[in-house]
């Protein structure tokens, strides 16, 4: 016998997916984003970036080596405020000051000049490899307003279980009234 799907429990599995995905937006700091399998995601906060990358975007960046980034990359990396920042490089160090360390000259398109901070490795979060406009305002506006979100996911559950059971119970009454067609036409 197989077994059917059911739109409650698609929904009841959407919605727990949302609850995770919300709260854990919710308790990531701005600096940290999240973070799954060497991919992060970060929400544009300004329109530093905005030819290429639109203020409200969700930024995917990806766990790169320092010595892999050339100039051109957008990167996004960690101010010296514990912000996170996604910008151009336009110059790199692969041995600056003869420290040994890999640094990066970073600035925004819209930006007349380069950061003033120059970015160190240890910094660096990973090189962007996709950008999907607004979503990263619209998950910020979940991770704000879980409150709301969970309110409306649970009415939704309610629902859907309220009419999931309402269309059960009518089948179950059609499978009943034809097996009592089909034992009176025997007769």
């Amino acid at each position: 016998m197989t077994k059917k799907i059911r739109i409650s429990d698609v929904t009841f599995y959407l919605i727990i997916a949302v609850i995770v995905i919300s709260a854990a937006l919710y308790t990531t700091r701005a600096s940290e984003g999240f973070r799954v399998l060497g991919y992060s995601g970060f929400t544009v906060l300004t329109g530093s970036m905005q030819r290429e990358i639109p203020q409200g975007s969700l930024v995917i960046t990806k766990k790169t080596d320092p010595k892999d980034v050339k100039i051109g990359d957008d990167i996004t990396f960690v101010r010296s405020d514990n912000r996170a920042v996604t910008h151009r490089v336009v110059t790199a160090f692969s041995n600056y000051e003869e420290t040994g360390f890999y640094v990066f000259e970073t600035k925004g398109l819209e930006n007349p000049q380069p950061d003033s901070e120059l970015v160190y490795e240890g910094n660096l979060i990973g090189v962007v490899v996709k950008t999907i406009p607004k979503l990263g305002a619209f998950l910020n506006y979940l991770a704000h307003n879980i409150g709301l979100v969970l309110f409306i996911l649970g009415a939704l559950l309610v629902a859907t279980i309220a009419l999931s059971a309402v269309f059960r119970k009518d089948g179950k009454q059609d499978a009943r009234t034809a097996k009592e067609v089909t034992n009176n036409h025997v007769r």
